[in-house]
């Protein structure tokens, strides 16, 4: 039984994915990334070793020095604010750094951007590629 319950909370560990859409899946529910309440969201991980059992976080590059990210996230929660939403509702920050990579300027290419779905387009689109845009 131990080894187990050992054994899932290493996949749980190295699963690169939002801890918080991962343990409500486990629920059978379904969220969106929470964007920056984890450390899968905020860029990091967790590094288990195994001869002590000790448990560091080992920092990811981020895109934390993008001007454009920057500029994604500060849009990001003005509109989050204004629905009296939390950030990761409007959009996660993969999904932000997802569109400072690829820096869509149409509704299409927008589309293209993972974590970016017909209503969140709808709902956020014109927004987000007014920033895109250079605007």
């Amino acid at each position: 039984m131990k080894s187990e319950q050992i054994r899932r909370m290493y996949r749980w560990a190295e699963n690169p994915r939002c801890r918080w859409r991962t343990l409500v899946g486990y629920f059978g529910e379904s969220i969106d990334d929470c964007g920056e309440s984890c450390d899968a969201c905020r860029g990091s991980t967790i590094d288990l070793t195994t001869p002590r059992g000790r448990v560091r976080q080992r920092e990811l590059p981020t895109a934390g020095d993008d001007p454009l990210f920057e500029r994604l996230r500060s849009l990001r929660k003005r509109l989050a604010d204004e629905k009296g939403v939390p950030a990761y509702v409007v959009f996660s920050d993969a999904t932000l750094r997802d569109m400072a990579a690829r820096k869509p300027t149409t509704q299409g290419g927008l589309l293209d951007v993972s974590g970016v779905g017909p209503v969140k387009l709808e709902t956020y689109g014109e927004a987000f590629l007014e920033v895109l845009r250079g605007g």
